[in-house]
């Protein structure tokens, strides 16, 4: 869907969705459909044994919770190493979908996994078929990974593992920590994006700089959330060492702009090569595998002269 959807259209489409669901039947035979509240919030009667993911994030913690059979599509990033630290379970399942309510509800999902971001009318358009759904809302903080593995674990009926998932965050993110060589521990950092964009407080970024031993310098200079910014403003913050991503689209040649940009000389991380280019996973991960982003963050790091 390109174009936003009108109300009317919505309508439309839920309602044809649901005529398709009713003839199409539920993925359990002889399953009643659904009643009530569509959300899946609660520890269900019967374990979910098609589950479709609709972002990365959500990807690499369904990943965690269940085996690949029941699992009957992930999103369009999963299989790329790149992009996600799911990339080989996500070449087994071999399904990837788009966010289009018509391919999800022929996979005959009994659980849909979003993210806050999701289009609010495919979001809409999916739960008016009565296909249980569950919304990652909030991703900035390791309280609010721990919270939405929880959610998912219980909504999977998985959650023992998901306490256990949690546990090795925790013991992974304490190895990580001290990794980070003692005379780099402090320095500024900046995880840059394009066009120019750096991410403050209040975000994951944040937690894997800090919790790596670096300082976010967005952060140290008071900028909430990703902010737009210019050249002078990243002169005058001037980080030891700046972060970019790989992977995406939009990532192909960002590091070289960046080191190729007259207005950027001055910086100290352009004058000492401290433009360190990691994986998309490692920068945009917002699940669990934030212990193994740091891992990485430290180990780039450690590398430099």
């Amino acid at each position: 869907m390109h174009a936003r959807m009108t109300a009317r259209q919505v309508a439309a489409m839920a309602s044809a969705l649901a005529a398709l669901a009713g003839a199409t039947g539920s993925c359990q035979p002889g399953a009643p459909p659904p009643q009530g509240d569509k959300t899946a919030e609660q520890s269900p009667a019967a374990k979910p044994r098609r589950v479709v993911s609709l972002s990365i994030g959500t990807d690499e913690i369904l990943c965690a919770l269940v085996e690949p059979e029941r699992i009957a599509a992930l999103s369009k990033y999963a299989p790329d190493p790149e992009a996600s630290y799911v990339a080989e379970p996500a070449r087994q399942i071999g399904v990837f979908v788009e966010r289009e309510p018509e391919q999800i509800l022929a996979l005959r999902a009994d659980l849909v996994l979003l993210a806050r971001y999701t289009k609010a009318e495919l979001r809409q358009a999916v739960e008016q078929t009565g296909t249980p759904t569950l919304v990652v809302e909030d991703f900035r903080s390791l309280d609010d990974i721990e919270r939405n593995i929880h959610r998912i674990g219980r909504a999977v009926g998985e959650e023992a593992r998901a306490e256990s998932v949690i546990a090795n965050l925790r013991a992974k993110l304490a190895q990580a920590r001290a990794m980070l060589r003692p005379d780099r521990v402090g320095w500024r950092a900046l995880y840059v994006m394009p066009p120019l964009l750096v991410a403050g407080r209040e975000t994951i970024t944040d937690v894997k700089l800090t919790a790596a031993g670096l300082r976010n310098a967005a952060a140290d200079a008071g900028l909430r959330g990703h902010v737009a910014f210019s050249p002078e403003a990243l002169l005058n913050l001037d980080p030891d060492i700046i972060f970019v991503a790989t992977g995406l689209a939009a990532d192909a040649g960002f590091r070289e702009r960046l080191l190729g940009n007259p207005q950027l000389r001055a910086l100290q991380a352009v004058r000492r090569q401290r433009i360190v280019a990691l994986p998309s996973r490692a920068l945009r991960t917002v699940s669990h595998h934030v212990a193994d982003a740091v891992h990485d963050i430290t180990q780039a790091v450690n590398a430099l002269p």
